[in-house]
Order: C-alpha cells, then structure tokens, then sequence
C-alpha cells in the first residue's frame, strides 16, 4: 500500500509488517528458523525448502510456532485448542485438518513422520530438528552449531527485548510517551457472528449484536472492565427485530431496526441488571432509503448516515437525521468514481471522518464539517481501508488493512507509517469503537473456514484455512479452478489430481472476488469483483484481464459459448440480462422480464433463460442476438427459489435460495422431472461437470469481540 498525506507525498511500504523496511534489504535475507529441511521466515510467513515456497496463512503459521515453542513433548487436543483457538470450542475434525495442513506443508507421512508425530490417544509431538540461522551469503551461515539449536532461539528472544526494551527506553527520553500495543483480550464467548459493537462508557459494558441462524440478530452486552471470567449476557428485546446499533447516550441505546414491524431508528433505555430493552423512548419511522453506515452523535442527538435511493445502486450520500426533525442530506464533492464507504464522528469535535473508496482499490479519508459543508482530505491511500474511525485524540484514523484483513493500524495525519495495534488469526472486520478508557480500541473478528468438497468421490482437494470458495472445473482437463484467501487477500487457484493448488496471475491485494466462471475452452476466467466489476483474466498468462466497471449490482454470470457471456446486473431497481463478447463490449440486453440466462454445454444450439416467476424457457441460441419473443420461446417448468443455477446434460442442478440444498432435475419432453435433494449447505458455490457436483460449504466459523490492551 502506498500512503498519502495531504501535505505531501510519501510512499508507504510494508503495511502488513507494521514498519518500512529499508531499500535495498531482501526479506528473505533477514532471520530464519531452520526446521528440518525448510527454512521459517517470520517477516514473509513463508516456509522454503530449495526453490520450494509456500506462504502459511495465520493460522497454520500460529500452530507452527506453537509447536517450534514447545518440541518433543506431547500436546494434548484441549492444549492445542487453548493455544490456537484461545479457548474457543472447536471440533476434532478441525484440529484434524490444521495438523493435516501442516503437515502437507511439510511434505511430511504421518505413517513416517520426520516432523509431526501423533502419539495415539494423546497427541501430538513436533520431532524436527530446530536451528536458528541467518542468511549471510557464506556456507558456513547453513551450518547448525550447539549456540543455535533451541537454547540459542531463547538467547534470541533475550536480545529481541533487551533491544525493544532499550529502544523504548530512548523513545520515553526523546519523545512523549506512547501506549505499547500488540496483546488483545475476547469479550466475548458466545458462538455466532459479532456485529456493531457500541461503548456502554457509563456502564463498562459494550453492546453488540450476535447473529445465529435459529435466533437471527440478538442483542448481548459484555462487561469489558471485568478481566475476569465474566460472560455475557443476552438482552431480551420484545417487538424488536434490531438490524444495526449506532451509539449510546447515558443509558439509552440509539439503534436501526424494527418494532411491532416498523422499520426505524429508536433510542430505548437499556436495562443491563434487568437484561431488558424497554420500549422505544423515541423513534423516527423512516425507512425509505437503502443504509450502508450509521453513527449516533449523543452531544447533538443526530443521527449521520450513508446511504442511497433505491434506484442509484451504491451511490451514497451523507444524510442527517434527528427524531424531532425529517431527514436532511448534506453536500459533499467527491469525483464520480469515489463512493462514501464508512463513516465516524468523535465526541470532542464536531468534524465528522469519512472514507470513500474506488472500485480499483484506492481510499480516502476526509474531515467533515456539518454545518459549514467544508471537508478537508486528510490522507489518501492505494489500498482499501475498512471500518476507518478517529483515534482518541482526533489526529488520525484507526482502521483494519484489506491485506491482510488479520491486523489493525492507527495512522495519524503527520506520520508517514503506521502504527501496529493488533494482529490476529482471525480477520478483522469491519465494526471498530474508541475504548471509553481514552486508550484502547474495540472491534469485532471472524474466523469462516470454506472448504471445497466432492458430492461424491474425487481426488483429493487441496483445502486450506483461507475460505476456498466458488469451484469452477475445467472443461478441457481434469482440474479444478477456486478463489482462496490463503495467501492473505483473495486470489485464483488451480488443482490437478495429486498436486498442490498453485495461484494463477496475482491479482491486487485490495480485490473482494465474490464470484467466477470459466470459459468453455478453459481460457478465460470470468470474475466478479465486489458485485460491481468484471475481470476477463486468461488463465495461462499471468497477467491481469480486460476490466468491466457497472454502476449497479452483477448478481448472476455465466458463459453461453466461447465468444459470447451473460451478466445479470441490477441498476435503477430494474434488473437485465447483458450479452458481452470476449472484447468486453455489449452486443445485446434483453427485455426486464428476464433474470437468468445459461446454456447446456451438450445442446449449445439453445439459450436458457429465467424469469422474475423461476420459470424455466428455452430458445434458440440466435435469439439472445436477435431480439427475444416469450412467444418463440418453450416454457419448460417452474423452478423453486435458487442462489445458483447450472445445466449439464440435460439436468437441471439448482441451490435453494434459503436452505442451500442441491435440488436436481431433468430436462425432458414433459418438462421438469425432480430427480433428487439433497442438503449439502453449499452456499459457497457449486459447479458440475459429467455429473459430478463439486461444492463449497461452511467447516467451521468463530467471532469474537476484543478489546486491544495497550501497555
């Protein structure tokens, strides 16, 4: 990422290390841990053994330097789950799957183990040799000597602090002291998803919203002065279906919501001693507009928002709103390819702070007066910034990095570096708050392992802990293509049977790729970015594709032949079929009524298409170019409620849109003929190929709420 201050230009490299490295200075020629026959590089996560590298995601890396820490002694499950998990309940076949990754990693046979042991009905017990090396260009620098095997990695540990502590020391003499960050404390431990957190100041608690699939949003509050073993506690909230929390005044929490099914903003009293939301003291029944940020002002008891009409998709504005007053929209000037992203105002200023974004990847961030209209930019970056709010003093922002999204940073407005606050296995997103204490930050994590799985028997997947999603199998080979956030950021990957994935071209570490589909002869891929561009990237170049940028939503995108795919994009709430050649250039739009269209690959003389009803037709291929009639088309047969749709030999291969089952039908005379469903929970994306189903689904998944604890 490259970092920019209003004043002037500076480069800014090595984010995701927390400092800049100087020119000049190979990382690999930094440090090393020797284990076995590879080599650990703390400063690139990388495990290298001769002209092999792999990158190990936070994961992986944590279990490894667990077990570099703790070598020929047996550790224990419960040990493991406290150390990588902390203290979270995980289940057997995820410990199962990490050790088998690590182990993957090291090209190790458990039958034969020369790193990992397992100790039968005990655990497991971490065999190789350990040295401590560096890299200084003679042979003698491979050597191992009695001074570098494990006690000498303790004599390491004493140097690295002696210089911290003499570093810190000199600081404390030359500067004004700084808070020391990098250890983070869990508030809470409640299985589900952890949402806007909200500083409770007056009680010591912060409120946020837990998502589950059999109770929805549920308001919790947890006690973060306790540094106990204090748990939350659930809120009963009667009449109320809460969608977003934005602040607190006294004991009132303001929030976005439902009650007694009105869509509004409300402020209620919040009994914590009582568990209990009371009645709405005052409400704003407004719900006209769509929100994407929210923050509550309790000194001027406003509301600020961003958010759009219906009809312009993702084009946000600045709203104000106050539950005495209607909503008011406030002028800003940003260039047409800005979008507003997130929003913060800060108790002792009445400049508001907020970031906007591009699509190819850069941010911004502005101060804001509300009454003058004057906004100020106070820091430009390339690179995404996420949940971006004031520090405590209001000279800088704090935000999570896009890459990778497992770290948090403050920047002020007059430093060119940033500092470091918290670094996590879990990813950071995107909801953070100011600590009532003046120092510390709260913000909320998730952790979603996706992994790749056969519907029924195929060669062994190459998962990882990184979210491997939206399979795609080739067409020409025996292959597989898939997105992973492996590496740190979203990237594509490829597998043969009994190999290694291997990332294709990288692609920006910004990039949020939701979806993908392959061209018929394999040499193209079709990738979404973030619902709102298009990337045509060949998948044997390594380079990067034409780009298609959409003011709307692509919500659906398939090929109808080598030359020719479909998008269904959503714009001024009408949503349209687009035809698009390999060139990225739009040769045809078919009428509104219809949503989807498709081919089958073994009936190529025919386009499929869906309508608004999940009615199934089918028409001449030549038709999407020549002007579609329903009355030339065959209606086939109504279809139930899907995410995704695929047709292969005359089946039908639909996920439900609620319960992610794969239902499967076939194409006949007589229209739609159920064959089978089946609840596989592949929400993550499917895709067929001679009737073998490849899928994407959920293996385990954990958030939390942390609060940072600066020293």
């Amino acid at each position: 990422m490259q970092y920019h201050n209003n004043n002037n230009e500076r480069e800014f490299a090595g984010l995701t290390s927390g400092k800049v490295e100087p020119q000049g200075i190979d990382e690999k020629s930094m440090d090393f841990i020797q284990i076995g026959e590879f080599r650990l590089y703390h400063q690139t996560n990388e495990l290298i053994k001769d002209e092999r590298s792999i990158t190990l995601d936070p994961r992986l890396l944590s279990l490894l330097t667990f077990l570099v820490d703790n070598p020929n002694r047996i550790i224990g499950r419960d040990e493991l789950q406290d150390a990588i998990w902390q203290g979270s309940i995980v289940t057997d076949n995820a410990i199962n799957k990490l050790v088998a990754n690590l182990r993957k990693a090291f090209c190790d046979d458990p039958k034969s183990p020369q790193y990992i042991q397992t100790v039968p009905k005990q655990g497991y017990r971490f065999i190789a040799p350990i040295n401590i090396g560096a890299d200084d260009n003679t042979p003698s620098a491979m050597q191992p000597t009695a001074q570098q095997r494990l006690p000498g990695w303790y004599l390491r540990l004493g140097v690295i602090l002696f210089v911290g502590l003499l570093g810190s020391f000199i600081w404390q003499h030359v500067n004004t002291p700084k808070a020391q960050y990098g250890e983070s404390r869990a508030l809470s431990r409640v299985s589900g998803g952890k949402l806007f957190p909200v500083v409770l100041a007056e009680q010591a608690h912060v409120a946020f919203l837990n998502v589950t699939a059999t109770q929805g949003r549920r308001l919790w509050v947890a006690d973060y002065a306790s540094v106990g073993s204090a748990l939350p506690k659930p809120i009963e909230a009667p009449d109320y279906h809460l969608q977003q929390l934005l602040g607190s005044q006294g004991e009132y929490l303001v929030f976005k919501g439902y009650y007694k099914e009105q869509c509004g903003w409300f402020k209620a009293r919040l009994d914590i001693a009582g568990q209990q939301l009371s009645p709405p003291s005052e409400a704003l029944y407004n719900c006209d507009l769509i929100y994407h940020d929210s923050i509550y002002v309790a000194g001027a008891d406003t509301i600020y928002a961003l958010a759009h009409e219906r009809r312009f998709e993702h084009k946000n504005e600045l709203y104000a709103l106050s539950f005495t007053s209607q909503i008011k929209k406030l002028p800003t000037n940003l260039e047409p390819s800005w979008r507003l992203a997130y929003l913060d105002a800060h108790p002792d200023t009445a400049q508001l702070l907020l970031t906007a974004h591009t699509n190819d990847g850069n941010s911004r961030v502005l101060s804001y007066e509300s009454e003058s209209a004057q906004q100020v930019l106070q820091l430009s970056l390339t690179g995404l910034m996420h949940g971006a709010i004031w520090d405590h003093d209001h000279q800088g922002v704090v935000f999570s990095s896009s890459s990778p999204r497992t770290q948090m940073y403050h920047q002020t407005f007059t430093e060119s570096e940033p500092t470091l606050l918290s670094s996590l296995s879990d990813k950071i997103c995107c909801n953070i708050a100011r600590h009532s204490n003046g120092v510390d930050y709260i913000f909320t994590t998730y952790d979603k392992n996706i992994e790749l799985q056969w519907l029924e028997t195929g060669f062994v997947l190459d998962n990882s802990n990184g979210l491997d999603r939206s399979p795609r199998l080739a067409h020409t080979d025996l292959g597989v293509y898939f997105i992973s956030d492996r590496s740190g950021s979203s990237q594509v990957y490829y597998q043969r049977p009994q190999e290694q994935a291997r990332p294709l071209s990288a692609l920006p570490e910004h990039v949020r790729l939701r979806d993908m589909t392959l061209s018929p002869d394999d040499e193209l891929l079709l990738i979404n970015h973030d619902n709102h561009a298009m990337w045509l990237i060949p998948t044997n170049e390594a380079q990067q594709g034409n780009t298609l940028y959409f003011d709307g939503y692509i919500y659906q995108q398939s090929w109808l032949s080598n030359s020719l795919f479909a998008l269904s994009v959503k714009q001024n709430e009408q949503k349209r079929v687009q035809i698009y050649n390999r060139q990225m250039q739009l040769v045809a739009q078919l009428p509104q009524d219809w949503m989807i269209a498709l081919t089958d690959p073994t009936t190529p003389q025919y386009v499929y298409l869906t309508d608004k009803e999940h009615m199934l037709y089918r028409f001449p291929f030549a038709s999407i170019l020549n002007g579609i009639e329903r009355s030339a088309g065959e209606k086939i047969g109504q279809l139930e409620a899907f995410s995704s749709l695929e047709l292969e030999n005359g089946k039908v291969y639909l996920m439900t849109k609620e319960w992610h089952e794969l239902v499967r039908y076939n194409l006949s005379d007589e229209g739609l003929q159920p064959l089978s469903r089946q609840d596989i929970g592949a929400y993550m994306g499917f895709d067929v190929r001679d009737g073998q189903v490849i899928y994407g689904r959920k293996a385990a998944f954990r958030s939390d709420v942390y609060s940072t604890v600066a020293r």
